[in-house]
């Protein structure tokens, strides 16, 4: 009996440990570790160049072009206040962690300790999956949608709910918002559901009540940025870029073909398991309100992460939180029968962890390689960035022509164009196109720096005739041009 209440006391700081070594295990994958930092993925380093923007006194969307929300910018530009290159990393880390402490804490709704943290263990394999580097709108998101699924969850099997979860839900919706408008749907669907059964239940008083609570969270996070935004006048550039520019993207893809492919690459690693397993609750007549409701926010998640009708990976995240509480169920449904649980544990910790060689082996090279210099990576981006500090001064701008914002970032200098990437951006909106090669024509930076893909590009090859630039250095995956007639800045 005492080793029983020892086991007890221990349960609970293990557990702690484990779902702590979930979070790290993931965010080891991340570029911007503060172990082995390396140059940040595409998208990553548009944020963090948004961020170092912000941080020399310029504004979102006005100073700066990207169409993402402003709680992400937020949260790397109080990264860069943290570190230079590896402070939102830290925070990124603290959204992972709250993730799987979500996850955790609704697994337990279904099933004991063990099958809530095997329930963990596989949500972090769907993580690693397409995780691919981390930095992304999604991966923030994780925290604020899993937190959400398990208040709902709650209140939906066990009835329980109070005014603070309530403002928590509405804030959690209103940080997700100002992330990535399309990641909504778990709000959306379990808003709705909660609705209609209040109404068939004629409690409309309750109703209410429970809506102004939600609403003041919601509100609460909201009302902030707005205003920031209406004191420093860009207002109209956040409503032209975030939403109508984001309604243009949405409308250009073919977003029915986008399902069709997130469904097929998707189907082995979480998609059909997901689907399987809440047909398998369905059919124990129990909790039915709250499974068809978790039926409608997976479908309705990936028809939202597909509404650019692109498939990037990483937009998958969004639907690993789809996946808990169906797991937990199953594993639930067997608590009786201890050994069968084991056995299913076993199996699938042997058949999930061999995904885990390539990232734990990263982990253990990151800690073999650390080092408080930043890894440039391949010979090409050493000379490049050697080349770029040599010729230019630290308040000399450049343009990179592609989508490469890294070379600002970690250069320390600022594109001589709002747009600071171009691609997909410019093949969108002729606008756009037009805007950018004016502010260069203008602007007439020393350096243009072009990736080879672009190279061929009409665009810039005419640009590039039409002024005096010359080329200086040709890699295989870069072009470096100068503009004819400068000197070299005194690094030289």
């Amino acid at each position: 009996m005492k080793t029983n209440t020892d086991w007890k006391k221990l349960a609970g700081p293990l557990i702690c440990l484990y779902v702590f070594g979930m979070a790290f295990l993931i965010m080891m994958q991340s570029n911007m570790n503060p172990v082995h930092t390396m140059l940040p993925n595409v998208d990553s380093g548009v944020f963090h160049y948004v961020a170092s923007v912000m941080k020399d006194g310029g504004l979102m969307y006005r100073d700066t072009f990207d169409h993402k929300g402003p709680l992400l910018y937020a949260i790397n530009y109080a990264g860069m206040l943290l570190h230079y290159y590896s402070g939102a990393w830290f925070l990124e880390f603290l959204c992972i962690l709250a993730w799987a402490g979500c996850t955790y804490r609704t697994a337990r709704l279904f099933c004991g300790r063990v099958g809530s943290c095997f329930t963990v263990f596989l949500s972090t394999t769907a993580v690693l999956s397409c995780f691919l580097g981390g930095g992304y709108p999604e991966s923030y998101s994780l925290c604020c949608i899993s937190g959400a699924l398990y208040i709902f969850s709650d209140y939906y099997l066990n009835q329980k709910i109070s005014r603070l979860r309530l403002v928590v839900c509405g804030g959690l919706m209103g940080c997700v918002l100002m992330l990535k408008p399309n990641l909504i749907s778990v709000w959306l669907v379990f808003c709705i559901s909660s609705i209609i059964l209040k109404l068939m239940n004629r409690e409309v008083k309750e109703l209410l009540s429970l809506m102004g609570f939600f609403i003041l969270g919601l509100c609460g996070v909201l009302l902030p940025f707005l205003l920031y935004l209406v004191s420093k006048g860009i207002l109209g550039d956040f409503i032209n870029t975030y939403i109508l520019f984001n309604l243009t993207y949405s409308g250009d893809a073919a977003a029915g073909s986008g399902v069709v492919v997130m469904a097929r690459d998707f189907t082995r690693e979480l998609l059909t398991p997901t689907l399987i397993l809440l047909l398998l609750a369905l059919r124990t007549k129990m909790n039915r309100p709250y499974w068809w409701t978790c039926l409608a926010y997976t479908v309705l998640t990936l028809v939202l992460c597909c509404m650019s009708g692109s498939d990037y990976v990483y937009y998958r995240l969004v639907l690993v939180p789809c996946f808990a509480a169906p797991m937990a169920a199953f594993l639930g449904g067997f608590d009786r029968e201890k050994r069968l649980v084991q056995v299913l544990l076993v199996l699938g910790i042997t058949v999930f962890a061999q995904s885990w060689v390539p990232y734990v082996r990263q982990c253990l090279y990151h800690f073999k390689h650390m080092s408080t210099e930043v890894d440039l990576g391949d010979e090409e981006h050493r000379e490049l960035f050697r080349l770029i500090e040599e010729k230019l001064d630290e308040d000399e701008p450049f343009i990179v022509y592609g989508n490469e914002d890294a070379f600002y970032y970690y250069s320390h200098r600022m594109a001589a164009s709002r747009y600071s990437f171009q691609y997909p951006v410019i093949l969108m909106d002729e606008e756009i196109r037009e805007e950018f090669f004016q502010e260069v024509e203008e602007n007439q930076p020393k350096l243009i720096l072009v990736q080879s893909q672009w190279c061929e590009d009409q665009f810039i090859t005419e640009f590039l005739e039409t002024h005096p630039y010359e080329c200086i250095t040709d890699l295989e995956n870069y072009a470096l041009y100068q503009r004819e007639g400068t000197t070299a800045s005194r690094y030289r």
